[in-house]
């Protein structure tokens, strides 16, 4: 069996060379065609010397009107990517480092979120995709006996973020 972990370049080694503060702009689009513009600002750090938990602070927008948010990066299984997002409030994400990307996949209500972040050269780049379930009642005739949903794309977050120093 390949250990995938392995085969990652050491220059994408996660989270180790993740480490530091970049900076970029997020763009929102919605699907029904509202787009805007804000400041984002992600800064990664180890909270030890022996790291399995790390900052994870995302900055939404500049000055008064910024939101922080202060979550770690916790280091379930190295070996099988397996790390975590704890939202500090109970809430914690699973999130997988699979080839050279970091996935998480969860439900808020009834929105079901998308996230992918991954650096390329000296790049980061993030995305969220919220959906919705549809909402269609099942076809009389319809054979399906296992459960199945749809979804509509309600919204996508997207940023390319580049290194700074403070």
């Amino acid at each position: 069996m390949v250990n995938l972990q392995s085969a990652t370049p050491l220059n994408n080694a996660f989270p180790h060379n993740w480490q530091g503060t970049w900076k970029g702009t997020m763009l929102y689009r919605s699907v029904r065609g509202k787009s805007k513009t804000v400041p984002m600002t992600l800064r990664i750090q180890p909270i030890s010397s022996n790291p399995i938990r790390y900052t994870w602070q995302i900055i939404y927008g500049e000055g008064a009107k910024k939101l922080v948010r202060n979550y770690e990066l916790v280091v379930k299984d190295q070996g099988v990517g397996h790390f975590a997002i704890d939202e500090k409030d109970g809430t914690i994400i699973d999130a997988w480092w699979v080839g050279d990307r970091l996935y998480s996949q969860f439900r808020v209500g009834n929105k079901l979120l998308n996230t992918q972040y991954e650096r390329q050269n000296n790049r980061l780049h993030y995305e969220l995709v919220a959906y919705q379930p549809l909402s269609s009642p099942k076809p009389k005739d319809c054979q399906q006996e296992i459960p199945f949903e749809s979804y509509q794309i309600q919204a996508v977050q997207s940023a390319e973020l580049s290194p700074v120093t403070e």
